[in-house]
């Protein structure tokens, strides 16, 4: 009797993601300058863990002056998925990667992801490119491929890049962490998980896609002609076609030529998490959002959030900020914080920006899905998987 391969569903599918055994499964395509290396930590950029709060300190791979550009392709029947699984339920492909510059020099980064056919034809493509200028944060790309055609039996998952400054040695962009993922839906649990205050998994922002507005934000800064909702974005790809997850009504709060912040008070005690489960297990708090620039006009863009004792003074932090050219793709901001210090009662939520050319009307940065999520059960709200 023919035995099959058990499926690797929610699994990690690219072999050697975390570059533990260098470039061991990767097919170097380009070893321009002095070639690809691996950085078991980060040279001028922040730890992978600070990003991911993974389980173990993460390696990463930097390039150099001229193009380093690697692949891999995986054979999705190898990996147990078989051909009428992917023609007929056509389960979605999520790609992910974290990406960085040198504080001390720019960088070049371009990823392209391919679904091929059993002859190895293209059936669906996606490429992003990306210009950094010096700056030690760890930036997340993610695409989810769904209703693509039939026949897709292999996938090749493609990257690299350079520097900016063409200097000898490896202060290109930084690669760590890719990922390729077919989610094939598993049985719900009907009791559902419960949280560290008793209540299911969910968002604890309220209004987080611009529904109702400006409802239920603090607005601190309203620059410019300040803050505006736009049931669609305008200068910019549509958000569901990057965030497969938010409502089907969902909108986006768009920025001016003069800062523009708003901000938000959680109150943990009120939204049923118990302090002392807080205290004795740290579950991890998730936040997220998605922002983008528009095709004709770059951005500045901020998020900092705060976890905050009984008396509103500050436990953990984390701040990103990101400058944009023109362009319309939308990206995900991310963290996960774990292992804070105990007496968390409150989260402060703040995010804005403004436009880079000083234009009159609503040129700035657009945000939207802006999310705060307590795990249940001391587990992250994001699949373990994820992060493998």
């Amino acid at each position: 009797m023919a035995s099959h391969k058990k499926k690797d569903h929610g699994k990690n599918l690219l072999r050697n993601n975390n570059a533990l055994k260098g470039l061991e499964h990767w097919e170097i395509l380009e070893q321009g300058g002095d070639g690809f290396q691996v950085e078991e930590s980060p040279q001028g950029s922040k730890p992978i863990s600070d990003l991911i709060k993974h389980k173990r300190e993460g390696c990463c791979w930097a390039t150099s002056h001229e193009l380093c550009e690697k692949r891999q392709i995986v054979d999705l029947k190898d990996a147990g998925y078989d051909d009428s699984l992917m023609d007929e339920k056509k389960p979605p492909i999520r790609v992910r990667e974290w990406y960085c510059a040198r504080d001390d020099c720019g960088c070049e980064y371009h990823i392209c992801v391919r679904l091929l056919n059993a002859e190895k034809k293209e059936l669906d493509k996606w490429e992003f490119t990306d210009t950094k200028e010096a700056g030690s944060d760890w930036i997340k790309v993610k695409k989810i491929f769904k209703d693509y055609p039939p026949g897709v039996r292999y996938i090749e998952f493609r990257h690299g890049g350079k520097d900016t400054k063409c200097w000898a040695g490896h202060f290109g962009v930084k690669l760590a962490m890719p990922g390729v993922f077919v989610d094939v839906k598993k049985k719900s649990n009907s009791r559902g998980k419960r949280s560290a205050g008793g209540k299911s998994d969910r968002n604890l922002i309220k209004n987080t896609c611009a529904c109702d507005g400006l409802n239920f934000w603090e607005v601190t800064e309203n620059g410019g002609d300040g803050f505006a909702v736009e049931d669609e974005p305008q200068g910019s790809a549509p958000i569901k076609k990057f965030a497969t997850d938010l409502p089907e009504d969902a909108k986006c709060w768009t920025t001016s030529h003069g800062m523009c912040k708003k901000k938000v008070l959680i109150d943990l005690t009120a939204e049923g998490v118990d302090g002392n489960l807080i205290d004795e297990r740290r579950p991890k708090i998730k936040i997220s959002e998605w922002y983008a620039s528009r095709n004709d006009c770059g951005c500045e863009y901020n998020i900092k959030v705060r976890l905050l004792n009984e008396s509103k003074d500050e436990v953990d932090k984390w701040e990103f900020s990101d400058t944009k050219e023109p362009g319309t793709d939308w990206y995900q901001a991310s963290h996960l914080f774990s292992d804070y210090g105990p007496g968390v009662r409150f989260i402060e939520y703040t995010h804005g920006g403004k436009d880079t050319k000083g234009w009159a009307g609503r040129y700035g940065v657009k945000i939207t899905g802006s999310s705060v999520v307590v795990a249940a059960d001391d587990k992250s709200p994001t699949s373990s998987s994820d992060e493998d």
